[in-house]
């Protein structure tokens, strides 16, 4: 069904981009336009999806072409409103060259963004340090390090044997545990390995690993991850929670499950996901909560709970100046505050589109401090 939604959108992105073309330039053969959009927005698409299949036995190669593939993509996608725009003009005589040549340059501007955003998004990641201040912070927790892992979608992209890397990296800057807040794997024939990476630096984390479950493990097959995951010493949380004790003193931290409802209904599944997750947990106790779906920082408010770590957004992807021009979610990425707890959604350490633009994958790094 996914295939055939990609490979049906980019037939219209190109139908479309290919008319727009035909009438700005007022050729008779406009089908040539037409059928040359089609096939380039379908090659492309079309590439993209062989690819997610087949990578594991290409060479180098294939991967900068599906950065390229990647990046024509979501240049259909972002010229079609301005070549409509342009094709517009091109109806008023006097203006029809400045048309021709702002569709031109429109299409340029746009295979040049998508392009860049494809390599770019997938080779550059920023380590985010976060400093946390907590009111009643128990001592032996006072310059504490937690690190956040999310979204890497291990696949075509961001591949297994990337994963070792990116958790060595969240050692070296000091982190003692780590929060992996869903959306492991997508390409599950490679779950063996990425259970084995897990089980292998769990121990480097004087804390562990605790984890999350995110959408896309339902959508891949959960009950095979989890299967995976089990032969781990990784502490998957679905709606509870555990202690870490350090010194004699308690950090708790809770995991809620991915909520499937809609609308108010899914304010009263993540109700109930959290009140069983911290059902037990001592009143002013300090706690983490982490969830995958960034609505659960309203939980993480309400329970009162030090630090709210999310995924699931991926930033958007897309923005300028490091802000999201558009985004359907309440939270999307960065820092938000209630005035007293704090809550993070983390851009994602992959994603499993490549392209990335203002918005750099990210490891999260917090530093627990006493107010």
């Amino acid at each position: 069904m996914f295939e055939r939604m990609i490979l049906t959108l980019f037939s219209i992105l190109g139908l479309l981009n290919g008319v727009f073309f035909s009438i700005i330039y007022r050729k008779s053969k406009f089908y040539i336009y037409i059928v040359l959009s089609l096939l380039i927005s379908l090659s492309a698409a079309g590439f993209f999806l062989w690819y997610a299949r087949g990578y594991d036995s290409l060479g180098s190669w294939s991967l900068w072409l599906g950065y390229l593939m990647c990046g024509i993509m979501v240049a259909e996608i972002i010229a079609a409103a301005p070549l409509f725009a342009c094709t517009m003009l091109s109806f008023f005589r006097k203006i029809r060259s400045i048309a021709r040549i702002g569709a031109v340059l429109f299409m340029a501007m746009a295979l040049g963004i998508g392009v860049y955003g494809a390599i770019d998004g997938n080779c550059s990641e920023e380590v985010a340090h976060v400093d946390v201040y907590v009111e009643g912070l128990p001592e032996a927790f006072d310059g504490y390090k937690a690190a956040q892992m999310t979204d890497t979608h291990i696949g075509p992209y961001f591949r297994y044997t990337d994963l070792p890397g990116e958790i060595r990296k969240a050692r070296l800057e000091g982190a003692q545990v780590l929060f992996f807040t869903g959306d492991l794997i997508d390409d599950i024939r490679h779950m063996p390995e990425a259970a084995q990476t897990l089980s292998t630096f769990y121990g480097v984390f004087p804390d562990g690993i605790f984890y999350v479950w995110g959408n896309h493990e339902y959508y891949r097959g959960k009950d095979y991850i989890e299967e995976e995951l089990e032969k781990t010493p990784v502490q998957i949380l679905a709606n509870e929670h555990l202690a870490i004790t350090r010194n004699g003193e308690t950090l708790y931290v809770a995991g809620v499950d991915y909520p499937w409802a809609r609308g108010e209904a899914m304010k009263e599944e993540m109700d109930e996901m959290t009140d069983e997750a911290f059902e037990g947990i001592p009143a002013g106790a300090p706690v983490i909560l982490l969830a995958h779906h960034s609505d659960f920082l309203d939980e993480g408010f309400k329970k009162g709970a030090i630090l709210t770590l999310t995924g699931h957004t991926h930033g958007t992807q897309f923005g300028l100046f490091g802000k999201p021009l558009w985004t359907p979610f309440t939270y999307t990425r960065g820092a938000y505050s209630d005035g007293t707890h704090l809550g993070y959604v983390s851009r994602g350490d992959a994603s499993w589109f490549p392209f990335r633009f203002s918005c750099e994958r990210e490891l999260v790094i917090f530093t627990f401090h006493r107010k």
